[in-house]
């Protein structure tokens, strides 16, 4: 590739750190998490759950999960399976290519089906503790759910992982509450602190031939901090942004002014240096409400945003839209959410640090 493409070269690294790549080996934080994961494995609990919102980090946990399993205990075997299937065919299928399906075991089972499955994988398992990890189970359907339920239950040596966003934990407890009971173990992945935040970028770096925090000075680390939430994807693509600008303007040093003018267009409120941790804030039940309707439907103009409020407290349609104009434009100087011109108008999605707020939702 033409050396001018490859602005991560202007840093003396060797490859871009900033990939959106899942690295088990880069992974950083989520340390009581991981020790909780491990200790419902080896101690064969059943089934557990991981729960985040998009880019906190659950695939990355799931692999290193994956990887930790496969290195370190001979009596457990892992799968990382990457897409829940939605249907019993493509579970059939799944299981097929997990553990091989050869002509003894079409001779013995003739012919594998949701009937004989059960057997045919206490067979499969049965010298060794088996971990599925299944991720972005909120995609699958009820039906497939329930029969990995039915497997986990008559398969002894069969151990299940789901991964998914918050709406995953709220789709089996109301609707597959016999699986949800069945859960032992409840990981939920907020985000990053601020120690972890830094920690990710300096890892990232010296994996790539880098020193340290370099170009990033600690106040930009802090600001990238804040205004990620601290949420890993979220980090990750920000520094790339800021490493290909400060590359196109020969900059040699990100500091915490050259991020602001980066990524945002009005400084984001700082918070005091004893809160950075939490990074949380206050917001008004107006504020919230209006954060809860773009969580659950992203690319939202003004109008749309009221379509999908209770209109009790406003006069008429065209009021509420002025009032959640003015929190929008609000909460765009809070660094809640970002908007971007589509047509003649503008659409808001939320920020990584809103996003952190409803982490546990």
């Amino acid at each position: 590739m033409n050396a001018k493409y490859e602005y991560y070269s202007d840093f003396g690294w060797n490859q871009n750190p900033f990939t959106l790549t899942i690295s088990p080996d880069l992974m950083v934080g989520y340390s009581s998490q991981t020790n909780d994961l491990l200790s419902h494995v080896f101690n064969s609990h059943k089934m557990a759950i991981i729960v985040g919102h998009t880019g906190s980090g659950k695939t990355t946990l799931m692999n290193w999960l994956n990887k930790y399993i496969n290195e370190n205990k001979e009596a457990f075997s892992s799968y990382y399976i990457p897409k829940c299937p939605r249907t019993k065919e493509d579970m059939l299928a799944l299981f097929k290519f997990l553990f091989g399906y050869n002509i003894i075991d079409n001779f013995r089972f003739g012919g594998l089906s949701t009937q004989n499955l059960p057997n045919f994988l206490v067979k499969k398992t049965s010298r060794n503790k088996t971990v599925i990890l299944v991720d972005e189970a909120h995609e699958t359907s009820i039906e497939v759910l329930e029969w990995l339920r039915t497997l986990n239950d008559m398969v002894p040596n069969l151990l299940v992982v789901f991964a998914g966003l918050p709406t995953f934990e709220n789709k089996i407890e109301t609707e597959l509450p016999t699986l949800y009971m069945r859960i032992t173990t409840k990981t939920y992945l907020e985000a990053l602190n601020y120690v972890e935040t830094e920690s990710l970028i300096r890892k990232r770096i010296e994996d790539s031939n880098g020193e340290g925090l370099k170009p990033f000075t600690p106040d930009a680390v802090r600001r990238i901090f804040e205004i990620s939430g601290g949420f890993p994807r979220e980090i990750i693509k920000m520094c790339d942004k800021l490493v290909e600008n400060a590359s196109k303007g020969n900059i040699p040093t990100i500091n915490g002014d050259f991020v602001d003018q980066t990524i945002n267009s009005k400084p984001v409120k700082k918070i005091p240096s004893n809160q950075v941790q939490k990074a949380k804030i206050s917001i008004s039940s107006k504020q919230k409400n209006i954060l809860r309707i773009i969580n659950k439907k992203p690319s939202l103009n003004p109008a749309e945003i009221v379509q999908n409020m209770d209109m009790d407290s406003y006069k008429n349609k065209s009021n509420a839209v002025r009032s959640v104009n003015n929190i929008l434009r609000r909460m765009m100087e809070e660094g809640l959410v970002k908007r971007e011109k589509t047509g003649n108008t503008y659409i808001y999605s939320l920020t990584g640090k809103a996003k952190s707020i409803f982490a546990e939702a």
